[in-house]
């Protein structure tokens, strides 16, 4: 008999969904579309950022709503998928060690 999966387990299943399946699908390979966010970045804010930067900011942002929701004592299991999402896609821009 196979154990029901834990609430964390879930999210992580999920993030890996997103970033294997639904993201690749409808943006594209990570490097081609954050390659794009940070043309758009630089264009409105003369900054130039790394892809890794570029993930890291998007992963700032789910961690301000993340503490934003906590503060009301809510969680929202999308925004930790989101953040996990970005946090693993690092692996994917960067070179195997």
């Amino acid at each position: 008999m196979t154990e029901p999966m834990t609430r964390a387990s879930e999210v992580l299943v999920n993030a890996s969904i997103i970033i294997n399946n639904d993201r690749n699908n409808t943006y594209g390979h990570v490097t081609v579309d954050y390659t794009r966010v940070r043309g758009i970045f630089r264009a409105i804010t003369g900054i130039d950022l790394t892809l890794h930067q570029c993930l890291l900011f998007m992963a700032s942002v789910k961690l301000a709503r993340i503490r934003t929701n906590l503060d009301k004592n809510i969680l929202h299991k999308d925004s930790l998928t989101d953040l996990i999402g970005y946090l693993a896609l690092q692996a994917e821009i960067s070179e195997p060690q």
